[in-house]
C-alpha cells in the first residue's frame, strides 16, 4: 500500500535527525576520517529508526563528501573535495542547461572562468609548466582529422591551463564544465575545419603565454571561445 504524505513526511524527517547527529559527531572530530560507521543494524537500534531511514541519511551524508559507502564494505568518513562540491551542482545545472539561453550562459560562464586562467597562466606559469602545454599543444595538432581524439585533447589542453595555478577547485570547476557543456555538444558538419580553427587558436594562446603578453592570451581565448560556439550552434 502506497505511503501516506505524512509516513513519507515522518520517514524524511528520521532520516535528516540521523543525518544531521551523525554529521555533527564527524565534524566534532567524535568520527574520524577513515574511521569505519557503525553497521546499519547498530545505527537502526542506535537511533531507534528503520533501515531505509539509516540508508537514506547515510546517502546524504555521501552526496557531502562526508562518508564513502562501498558494495560489501563498511561505510567510512570521509572529507568533503573539490569534486564533491562541484558534483552537488551537477542536477540543477544539467536542467539550466535545459532552459533558453542555458547553452549560453554556461559558455559566458566558462569564457570568463578561462580568462582568468589563461591571464593567470601568462603572468605565473612555470618553464615546466609551459613545456606541459606545448605537449599538449602537440597532441592536439597530431589529433586535428580525429576528431573523437581531438576532443580528448582539446579537453586535456584547457585541463593543462586549468591546472597550472594549483587549486583543486579550478581542476573540479573544469571538469564539471566538460561534463555539463562540452562532452555534450553536437559535432559540426565540417569537424576538420573547426579543429583545425581551434588548433591555431590554441597555438595563439600558448604563444601568448610563452611571451608574457596577459591580455593577448586573453584576447585569444575570447575568441576561441567565441569561434567556437558559434560555429556549433549557429549564434
Amino acid at each position: 500500500m502506497p505511503l501516506s504524505i505524512k509516513q513519507i513526511v515522518t520517514k524524511k524527517k528520521l532520516s535528516e535527525k540521523v543525518e544531521e547527529e551523525l554529521e555533527q559527531m564527524i565534524r566534532r572530530g567524535e568520527l574520524a576520517e577513515g574511521e569505519a560507521l557503525p553497521s546499519e543494524r547498530d545505527l537502526m537500534e542506535a537511533f531507534g529508526v528503520g533501515r531505509p531511514s539509516i540508508r537514506d541519511a547515510l546517502s546524504a551524508l555521501a552526496r557531502k563528501g562526508l562518508v564513502r559507502i562501498a558494495s560489501g564494505e563498511r561505510t567510512r568518513v570521509t572529507r568533503p573535495s573539490a569534486d564533491t562540491i562541484i558534483s552537488e551542482l551537477s542536477g540543477m545545472s544539467k536542467d539550466f542547461l535545459a532552459q533558453p539561453n542555458g547553452l549560453q550562459y554556461f559558455d559566458q560562464l566558462r569564457k570568463f572562468f578561462e580568462s582568468s586562467l589563461v591571464r593567470y597562466a601568462a603572468e605565473y606559469a612555470t618553464d615546466e609548466q609551459i613545456a606541459e602545454l606545448e605537449k599538449a599543444l602537440k597532441l592536439n595538432q597530431n589529433a586535428i582529422s580525429n576528431n573523437p581524439v581531438f576532443k580528448k585533447t582539446d579537453i586535456y589542453f584547457h585541463r593543462v591551463i586549468a591546472s597550472i595555478p594549483g587549486n583543486p577547485l579550478f581542476l573540479a570547476i573544469h571538469q564539471a564544465l566538460v561534463d555539463w557543456v562540452i562532452v555534450s555538444r553536437p559535432d559540426p558538419i565540417n569537424t576538420e575545419e573547426l579543429n583545425m580553427r581551434s588548433f591555431e587558436d590554441h597555438a595563439a594562446i600558448v604563444e601568448c603565454i610563452k611571451k608574457r603578453d596577459v591580455e593577448g592570451a586573453d584576447r585569444a581565448l575570447s575568441q576561441h571561445v567565441d569561434y567556437v560556439f558559434d560555429k556549433i550552434y549557429g549564434s
